[in-house]
């Protein structure tokens, strides 16, 4: 007898536990939940935050921050840091800078500095319009400044305006003819710069984004040109400014063994700087410390193959024997990690309002009195279809269905006669990727993954997660509620825009990723919720507005022990609404108003629209200007299945005449039409 579904079937199939870093869990009640300072903390129900949202009106999708993530991310850095700073008795200290190019929102930001106050965590800057609000919001003199990036004049003033201010404010040079540039500015302002040379490793990072680094990486100084800075620096008696060696082969690092090759390579240019006389007094590692998006725990795109512990442990090690080797001073170790303080603490909660299912309209009662001899052949293949024959009536049903396509090309098929070779093609399909096979053929394994429903979901791919399908990057989606039931349904998602990679067809899973995911049956008129979790980093700012629907609805949430709930919302942040993102395009919402109510007049005067109606429909216009881009709750919500499309799934076999316990139900709401339009317009 099969074992009962429960929550921690749940955990185990969306592979909760292993990306979710001990922050994310399910209740006894089948409910994601979340504990922002780990395991044993405080802990929120996702269900309850809904309700609030629901309560307050504010609509979905909803981005949630959880704040107090944030703190804990760059708390666990500098601890682990620390303690294997004092374990391996290494004589420099842990300088964290987080660079704002990852999420430069303002609450992001503010939240990282504070939690980083007692650790003189700094910033970085990625361009001068970065470096405007570094400059503003970094004011501990003890915090670092980094300023990497190419960089004109006015960006070079503004960072020697930094050391005006006694600030550590330390410019990279990324390319030798800034160096230049940099010992004319600071004289001008008569000030001493801090300099950085950030260096052009040989070594290549792995995954994504392993271009990053390497011989003909973007960034950086190769070894001749750094020999030639220090002779500019020399030249101009500037030697005792260059305090910092930088290096950064990539994001997203996989391989700790790419870690610890880095290390090597800049700490022995980092030794070497030191002993031809130049007092270095940091060693700036870059970003690249890797988030488990899958929870695989392999180097993989999504995944990374070590802990925060053992990245910490090969860099203080590698740097320090070399250190010794060479017998220079173990410098100050400087982290740019960014994706790791802050993947972790966003997720988006989408609704789900329907579904589109490949391929079934009519019954095999609709079918059975067609006399012609192709459809009289596939009704006989559906009624004897079992498990010995199923991989061969699959092969022959595709030989029909081309067949039938022939004869209707040339004119011998009627259009009615052709649906119906195709309705049963696609009846014989679904009833042969239900049946209960323990080692299906791949053709069949490959037909389940093409047969899942497309869940219809209230949100915009390329405005909410950009780096998937850019990038193919995956994050963990998991139904918010019901993860005590089993889920039913093969799936993949699609989202509202009308572009057909509008669509996420790679799913988490403990091997790294699958092509279709299941959820729960949606239920007539009873909203589903998903999360989309680890959005955390470049999600926010890469997101673009791809058929105007802007940036989502937003909370910021926070523990509260004195709360019922265990939380409250400190702020919250209305999306885009439709008038803020038609003048980001240029148009006039006022005057397209305008336009609307005189053509309306017009028709009015005319009489081909009554007053009242015509004063209805100026004020609905007028309404939507300031509505949210995306769809309002109402329409949000599963419709009732068509009642012949439930019959027709419901004849489903598994081969031994029995209805399977997975067999799928239909949901065809009226935007699902919308949602067939395919191709980038």
């Amino acid at each position: 007898m099969t074992e009962p579904w429960s929550v921690k079937k749940s955990i185990s199939y969306y592979n909760i536990s292993r990306w979710g870093a001990d922050y994310f869990d399910v209740n006894d009640k089948g409910h994601m939940c979340i504990h922002p300072y780990g395991k044993g903390g405080p802990v929120i129900d996702f269900m309850d935050l809904i309700e609030d949202i629901n309560e307050k009106k504010l609509g979905f999708p909803c981005l949630i921050r959880f704040q107090d993530i944030l703190r804990a991310r760059v708390e666990k850095l500098v601890k682990t840091f620390a303690e294997t700073i004092a374990r391996e008795e290494y004589t420099g200290k842990f300088y964290g800078v987080y660079p704002i190019k990852v999420n430069q929102m303002r609450e992001v930001v503010e939240e990282i500095l504070d939690a980083g106050t007692p650790y003189n965590f700094g910033l970085e800057a990625g361009s001068k319009a970065e470096l405007l609000p570094v400059l503003a919001m970094n004011t501990n003199p003890e915090a670092l400044t980094i300023c990497n990036g190419y960089k004109d004049e006015a960006y070079l003033k503004l960072a020697m305006m930094g050391r005006k201010l006694e600030r550590k404010v330390i410019v990279v040079i990324e390319k030798l003819s800034e160096l230049p540039e940099i010992i004319r500015v600071s004289q001008e302002m008569g000030v001493d710069p801090i300099i950085g040379l950030r260096a052009k490793l040989s070594t290549k990072g792995t995954g994504k984004w392993e271009h990053s680094g390497g011989d003909f990486a973007k960034f950086g100084l190769t070894v001749p040109e750094i020999i030639e800075a220090t002779e500019i620096l020399k030249r101009h008696n500037l030697q005792h400014t260059l305090k910092l060696l930088h290096f950064h082969v990539g994001s997203q690092l996989n391989n700790i063994r790419t870690v610890k090759n880095a290390i090597q390579e800049g700490a022995r240019i980092y030794a070497k700087l030191s002993k031809m006389g130049f007092e270095m007094e940091y060693f700036d590692i870059g970003g690249g410390l890797g988030v488990d998006y899958s929870g695989s725990r392999k180097a993989s795109n999504s995944s990374i193959n070590y802990t925060l512990d053992e990245y910490v442990s090969n860099v203080i090690a590698t740097l320090k024997q070399i250190c010794l080797d060479e017998k220079v001073k173990q410098p100050n170790i400087v982290s740019e990690s960014g994706r790791a303080l802050t993947a972790h603490h966003s997720c988006l909660i989408v609704p789900i309002f329907g579904s589109i299912q490949i391929g079934t309209s009519r019954t095999e009662e609709q079918d059975k009195e067609s006399k012609h001899p192709l459809i009289k052949r596939l009704l006989q293949m559906e009624q004897g279809l079992n498990l010995e024959n199923a991989l061969e009536y699959f092969h022959d049903a595709g030989e029909k269905k081309e067949e039938a396509l022939s004869k209707f090309k040339v004119g011998i098929l009627e259009l009615e006669e052709r649906a119906q070779v195709e309705s049963i093609y696609w009846r014989i399909c679904h009833k042969i990727a239900h049946m209960e096979m323990d080692d299906p053929p791949e053709d069949l394994i490959r037909l389940r993954d093409q047969l899942a429903d497309q869940y219809l979901a209230n949100f915009s791919l390329f405005q909410s997660a950009p780096d998937h399908w850019a990038f193919e990057q995956l994050f963990p989606i998991v139904p918010i509620h019901r993860l005590a039931e089993k889920p039913v349904r093969e799936t993949t998602i699609v989202d509202i825009t009308c572009d057909s990679d509008g669509k996420i067809d790679n799913f988490v899973d403990r091997k790294e990723s699958r092509v279709s995911l299941q959820l729960h049956e949606l239920r007539p008129n009873e909203p589903y919720y998903v999360g989309i979790f680890l959005m955390g980093a470049y999600q926010d700012i890469m997101g673009d507005m791809h058929n105007l629907f802007g940036r989502v609805n937003e909370v910021h949430v926070f523990c509260d022990d004195e709360d019922p709930e265990d939380f409250y919302m400190e702020e919250i942040i209305p999306g885009d609404r439709t008038d803020e993102v038609l003048q980001r395009v240029q148009y006039s919402p006022t005057e397209l108003v305008k336009s609307v109510k005189r053509s309306i007049d017009q028709y009015m005067r005319d009489g081909k629209i009554k007053p009242k109606a015509g004063v209805e429909l100026v004020d609905f216009y007028t309404q939507q200007m300031n509505s949210y881009t995306y769809l309002s709750n109402e329409s949000t919500l599963p419709t009732e299945p068509p009642a012949e499309r439930l019959q027709a799934i419901a004849t489903a076999s598994n081969g031994n005449g029995t209805t399977p316990e997975s067999t799928p139900t239909y949901v065809e709401p009226v935007a699902a039409v919308a949602l067939q339009a395919s191709g980038r317009h």
